[in-house]
């Protein structure tokens, strides 16, 4: 049973904060090497994507968008007309989703006996809520087959809930609160730009995966409910 599938830590940017209604402006995405756990860097998808109906008036009629534009703007130190501008220079919906597919493609194994799903594991922070939701909605509007493992997944939010749920801190679950946390500092990097936070997403998920190989050992769990009434 152990993995010799590739992991890819992803990470949409978004126009609106709601996953149904929203376009993605930026996907980023880095792969992780499922024997050493080393985090490829240089191997890092970046794609910087233009909002359909960007160019219509009616584009900033859609409640939240003017704030989602005006927070993007304050995130990055830049104004609301250059938020918009930097958005205008990315490419296509189609174009970024079908260059993701394509790169995903190089980190799936070969099928074999035990090992029926050999596309990469998907990974992040609180991906099972926004960012894979996005992705089946890309697919099916493109008409592009999942890029992703359809039956595992590694999102930080649930593997930070197993061992905190039961601590004081910290005080809620949002991806800023953990980076005060966990003391993160990414050198050069801006938070809520998809590529820092891939890279930083990509450190929690490994640091918790190196931890729990640690832990974990076959004498430990097997025959462990032997003699337990269920």
């Amino acid at each position: 049973m152990k993995n010799n599938r590739w992991i890819i830590c992803f990470d949409f940017e978004t126009d609106l904060p709601d996953k149904d209604l929203c376009n993605p402006v930026q996907l980023a995405a880095v792969p992780i090497d499922p024997e050493t756990l080393e985090v490829k860097k240089d191997q890092a998808f970046n794609a910087m994507i233009k909002p359909e109906g960007i160019d219509k008036p009616e584009y900033f009629d859609v409640p939240k968008r003017e704030a989602t534009i005006n927070w993007h703007a304050q995130n990055y130190g830049i104004t609301y007309e250059e938020v918009i501008e930097k958005w205008k220079t990315g490419v296509s919906e189609k174009v970024a989703w079908k260059n993701f597919a394509t790169y995903c493609k190089k980190y799936t194994v070969d099928k074999k006996p035990g090992q029926w799903f050999p596309e990469p594991i998907p990974a992040g922070y609180n991906i099972t809520g926004f960012d894979i939701p996005i992705a089946e909605r890309l697919c099916k509007k493109h008409k592009i087959k999942m890029p992703f493992s359809s039956v595992t997944k590694l999102d930080a939010m649930d593997n930070l809930f197993w061992w905190f749920e039961n601590l004081e801190e910290p005080y809620d679950f949002k991806m800023d609160t953990w980076r005060k946390f966990f003391g993160i500092k990414m050198k050069g990097g801006i938070a809520h730009d998809a590529l820092t936070d891939v890279f930083e997403e990509s450190a929690i998920v490994t640091r918790f995966m190196k931890f729990h190989r640690k832990q974990s050992s076959v004498g430990k769990f097997k025959g462990s409910f032997a003699n337990v009434s269920i």
